[in-house]
């Protein structure tokens, strides 16, 4: 898909529509023209995936593409993406969806079965706000632009950021146009025109047109100076006067708002054929809904672990196909976005806590770290258990990651001791690296049981404390699964690093017995 400049017999249209909002027509190659290619059958995984993955995958989450005949064109719709660049690989990526990574390769997968492709994406690309989502954005802006992404929206949280990294990720680069589009958001003003408020492509012989919008109800909450906001509605009703004038096929609304709302704008203009909302289930649905006016209301699910793709096949009985496209391992690994992984963790290296404006916060008791070692004279039983566990090698099983990740807060939170492990920030004593704190790497005692520093020295006899106190920083350190109270404590810490994205089949009751440390268990 590449830049052209429209002929001359539409100068007059390019001339009308430039003078507002100057949109880029876009335009794709048909067919596929490399002597000899084979071209598949259907694109059911990505290049070199063995029939063994796909086939366990079908079974896990469904057969794909069953019963279509090559479109004349496909559509391929993601968003929500929330900072999920990748699986997070803990518990096994073939355990887990999504990703950048193999999101290229079902792309890529489509491109090779000879079916034209544009891809839209409804954004949301952070959750998050501070320095390391400053770069993860630009990564991911990168990452879209080379797969050919035609449309990108914004979500909210891509607006909180600072302009000039917004400005940096988005604009133009050479004589490459942007990808990036809305109808209501300007950055740095609306009228600086940094990205178009809608785009035209021309695709398998269809014009599509495509726009976005951020809805009114979230426009409080960005309180951004560089970034201009206008209502949805009044943006929207300049935009299809002017899509009206391009002679789509078809026109895509992308919509960052609820999905109630987003039913309202549909209603309000009918001529969005596509209409891609914000929030809905964790998945999408396996159906498109039908809305009133006739449109297609598209949800996306939630951490990019999903695509939705829709197939264009004019003139037959059933004018457009949907398809829920799990992003899971029948599609395989791309060189290309592993290239880019590996760039954004050097990145998060070379910049390091300091560098990402990470803090250490207080821990709620106010104590410090004492490291797992120090809990092995008195309690041998539970300290072999440990360096028994997968627990006792967390931090190594980033460092051999590919790209490695011990230099992203992500994923340190629940490699090391002294994390807040959901706020991806250390705690005042807790593991900063290698060579600052090693008696803190890995997942140890202190993560479940509290930090230990005050009761170590104490029972080393470094500090004097009476019976009473000495007694009182035992009792604060245990954690006992007797009582429902105790249990259910102990599960929330499990669950702390355990969570749906990085352990989806966790069950403490089947986690358990592997750790199992109780006094007198051996």
């Amino acid at each position: 898909m590449s830049t052209f400049q429209p002929p001359a017999t539409s100068a007059s249209l390019t001339m009308r529509v430039s003078a507002w909002c100057k949109p880029i027509l876009v335009t794709s190659l048909l067919t596929l023209l490399v002597s000899g290619a084979t071209v598949a059958a259907q694109p059911d995984r990505g290049a070199g995936v063995t029939d063994e993955i796909e086939a366990e995958f079908r079974k896990r989450n469904g057969t794909l593409f069953a019963g279509w005949n090559p479109p004349q064109a496909v559509l391929a719709i993601t968003g929500e993406l929330d900072g999920y660049i990748e699986p997070c690989g803990c518990t096994g990526k073939e355990n887990q969806k999504g990703g950048l990574s193999r999101r290229q390769n079902f792309l890529q997968a489509l491109k090779a079965a000879g079916w034209p492709v544009v891809a839209v994406d409804l954004g949301g690309q952070v959750k998050r706000f501070g320095r390391q989502a400053e770069v993860k954005y630009q990564s991911i802006a990168d990452g879209l632009r080379q797969m050919n992404y035609s449309g990108i929206g914004f979500g909210p949280a891509d607006l909180r950021l600072p302009a000039e990294e917004l400005v940096a990720a988005v604009a133009s680069v050479g004589n490459e146009p942007t990808p990036f589009l809305c109808a209501n958001v300007g950055l740095l003003g609306l009228d600086a025109n940094l990205t178009p408020r809608f785009r035209v492509v021309e695709i398998g012989g269809l014009r599509i047109g495509i726009t976005a919008v951020l809805g009114d109800r979230l426009q409080k909450d960005i309180r951004n100076p560089a970034v201009e906001m206008a209502p949805a509605r009044s943006a929207l009703t300049d935009v299809a006067n002017l899509m009206a004038q391009g002679d789509c096929d078809h026109q895509i609304l992308l919509c960052w708002a609820s999905p109630a709302d987003t039913r309202e704008l549909a209603a309000d203009f009918p001529q969005f054929d596509i209409v891609v909302t914000a929030g809905g289930g964790d998945e999408p649905p396996a159906e498109l809904p039908t809305l009133p006016s006739g449109s297609r209301l598209v949800e996306l699910g939630h951490k990019g672990m999903f695509a939705v793709a829709i197939g264009f096949f004019p003139g037959s009985d059933k004018p457009l196909k949907s398809q829920r496209v799990p992003l899971d391992a029948r599609w395989g690994e791309a060189h290309d976005m592993i290239q880019l992984l590996g760039s954004y963790q050097r990145q998060l290296e070379s910049l390091g806590l300091e560098g990402l404006r990470l803090s250490a916060v207080r821990h709620p008791t106010g104590r410090r770290f004492a490291g797992s070692a120090a809990c092995s004279e008195c309690h041998e039983y539970a300290y072999e258990v440990w360096e028994g566990s997968s627990h006792a090698f967390a931090l190594t099983t980033l460092e051999e990651q590919d790209p490695r990740r011990d230099s992203d807060p992500e994923c340190l939170s629940c490699h090391v001791v002294g994390w807040a492990a959901q706020r991806f920030e250390p705690f005042e004593g807790g593991f900063l690296s290698m060579d600052k704190t090693p008696h803190l790497a890995h997942n140890g005692c202190e993560n479940c049981h509290g930090p230990a520093a005050a009761h170590a020295a104490v029972e080393r006899g470094d500090v004097r404390a009476s019976a009473t106190e000495r007694d009182r920083l035992r009792e604060e350190l245990v954690l006992s699964i007797d009582t429902p109270e105790g249990r259910q404590k102990a599960v929330n810490n499990c669950l702390e690093c355990h969570d749906l994205d990085n352990s989806p089949a966790f069950d403490f009751d089947e986690y358990w017995p592997a750790v199992d440390h109780t006094e007198g268990a051996e």
